[in-house]
């Protein structure tokens, strides 16, 4: 019986063992001679004859046209599983979405509108009931708001008077504000929701189809509620239905225009105590990132930028966009189908319409897209609400106060076409309103400037900002000329105000920047040495050249002008020799 020895193992692609000149290396140290295979000569034979057996075969017509046809079957029947799975997922996503919203939403109920005094078009129309939501504390040490059981950080803060006037910079200043550190602001969070007057159920219309029934301006997605409607929104109860966008579906965001993805959805159903929003349309601003905020604000509060498909794309081409949807701390939301051409006034819908795309959030914090905030969000909000037991916070303008005023001013620096602004401001003084005067007081102004809006979520804040983006889509998008018509109907009828507080407050905890198209524009600073420099090399020296015949008084001139060097000067280096040194005349230096 012969054979190979136990100790000579074959070679496996687990071993490390290497062949060498032919011969396999064992353990022991001996080789054995690899004789060539007779299945591997018949192998490759076989090969040789069928590769061209297989290029002739390939070559022909009917066959590539078969081998294309069945990849093109393929991928098509691979596309549509691929879409049917992802139907299917999302249809599961939005089932599951829909069932956990249920319970805050009531989709059932139905009821045919009365017949209006302009027109008698009967509509079907529903209500979407939003039940107060249940809320979900973050920060569990909370008080119950009093500052008093505080430090007496601010007690003895006095309002500075107003700087001096400097003519080098005629603007608006930030003023100081003393805010309590942030440790104290989170403590002195009020417990418990605060009380709304009057109101304390709060839903919305609901219109599979709006129709235009009066000659004013409007949208599908704001319904278009007629001048009765209006007139009764103003009328307040202890259960109330109004308009308030998103009028196609009872879910704001989902098939309603300005719908968003509902992986979002999910998201912004999400319950939190503090969030701050903002938004960016047509690719106007630059995103502005937070500075100074508190660990405890990066673990508890969300940063929400909403934009359309035109800011995504700028993103993306630019890499400011990552995987995760985020930019610094902004988590980005994509609005599709935005329901208006003009970029500003689809920003009012987030700006004033937080508490249907939030509608499990306690507080918000809305900023504009071109400022910075540079301040806590709960030192702010202790600052301008809970300090003052306010449920609605918003800076005044900074130089007029008067709603006819800034009408003026708004035709002036053609922020909107003149004669929208004429009717608007004409329909508001037929109803009542009048100029600014001393017996407002305590109101200080009729004209915000609404760049930072600070709300707690309750029934009467979200009837005043539905009814506010009522007169933004009913008029013009000019918000500051409907606010002032809209705080004094509610709070002529319940006890509720707003704090409108100083605009150079306001520009402490914001800084304001350019908008993108005035930065693009905006030429780069030149560095201060690189001009000098230039300055330096351009400027020719003057020297007095001597004339014939009069060589003394030359000179005598050239002695004058000479300047003397002090002691730690050295002479330069450099000297330019006269190419012609016989043509004394024509010296130049």
């Amino acid at each position: 019986m012969t054979g190979v020895p136990l100790d000579l193992r074959p070679q496996s692609y687990g071993s490390p063992q290497q062949p060498q000149n032919g011969s396999l290396q064992t353990q022991n140290g001996f080789a054995t001679a690899r004789k060539p295979s007779r299945m591997s000569l018949s192998g490759s034979r076989e090969k040789d004859k069928f590769l061209p057996f297989l290029c002739r075969y390939l070559s022909r017509k009917k066959i590539v046209m078969m081998i294309l046809g069945l990849f093109a079957l393929m991928a098509f029947l691979s596309g549509f599983f691929n879409a049917n799975r992802e139907d299917v997922s999302e249809s599961t996503i939005f089932n599951r979405f829909s069932d956990a919203y249920n319970t805050s939403l009531q989709f059932s109920r139905t009821f045919h509108s009365q017949n209006d005094d302009i027109s008698n078009i009967q509509r079907t129309l529903s209500i979407c009931e939003e039940n107060p939501p249940t809320r979900h504390t973050s920060i569990e040490s909370h008080s119950s708001g009093s500052v008093s059981s505080h430090s007496n950080w601010c007690q003895n803060f006095a309002f500075p008077p107003p700087p001096p006037g400097d003519r080098r910079r005629p603007g608006p200043r930030p003023c100081p504000v003393c805010y309590l550190p942030v440790e104290e602001a989170i403590a002195s969070m009020p417990s418990a929701t605060s009380a709304s007057p009057v109101l304390q159920h709060l839903t919305y219309f609901h219109e599979e189809t709006s129709t235009k029934t009066e000659p004013h301006e409007g949208s599908d997605f704001g319904g278009y509620p007629s001048i009765k409607q209006r007139n009764e929104s103003f009328d307040i109860k202890e259960s109330m239905t109004v308009h308030c966008g998103f009028v196609k579906g009872c879910r704001p965001g989902y098939k309603t225009g300005f719908d968003i993805d509902v992986s979002d959805l999910v998201e912004l159903e999400q319950s939190h105590d503090i969030i701050v929003a903002s938004a960016i349309f047509g690719n106007y601003d630059v995103i502005q990132q937070p500075t100074k905020i508190s660990e405890a604000a990066r673990e508890n509060i969300p940063f929400y930028m909403f934009i359309d498909e035109e800011t995504e794309a700028y993103m993306r081409n630019s890499s400011a966009l990552d995987y995760r949807m985020k930019v610094g701390l902004w988590r980005i939301i994509v609005v599709h189908n935005v329901p208006y051409t003009d970029s500003r006034r689809n920003g009012k819908v987030p700006k004033l319409l937080l508490h249907r795309l939030f509608p499990n959030v306690r507080y918000s914090i809305w900023i504009d897209g071109k400022l910075q905030l540079v301040v806590d969000p709960y030192q702010l909000l202790e600052r301008f609400l809970w300090r003052h037991n306010a449920t609605f916070a918003i800076s005044k303008h900074y130089r007029r106060f008067d709603v006819f005023e800034e009408a003026e001013a708004n035709k002036a620096a053609g922020k909107y076409n003149n004669a929208s602004i004429d009717y608007q401001i004409n329909f508001y003084r037929n109803e009542g309103l009048t100029p600014y005067s001393e017996a407002k007081l305590p109101i200080i102004s009729d004209v915000p400037e609404g760049c930072v809006i600070i709300k707690e979520h309750i029934p009467i804040t979200n009837l005043f900002t539905c009814l506010w983006f009522n007169e933004v889509d009913r008029f013009t998008s000019r918000d500051q000329l409907s606010f002032a018509t809209v705080r004094d109907k509610i709070m002529a009828r319940v006890n509720w105000s707003i704090n409108m507080f100083m605009d150079c407050e306001r520009r402490n905890f914001v800084i304001q920047a350019y908008h993108r198209d005035l930065l693009e524009h905006m030429p780069p600073p030149a560095a201060k040495t690189s001009s000098l420099r230039r300055a330096r090399v351009n400027v020719p020296i003057t020297v007095p050249i001597p004339v014939r015949g009069n060589t003394s008084s030359a000179k005598s001139s050239l002695k004058k002008n000479a300047v003397k060097r002090g002691k730690g000067e050295k002479r330069s280096r450099s000297r330019r020799h006269v190419k012609n040194p016989g043509n004394k005349d024509n010296m130049v230096i």
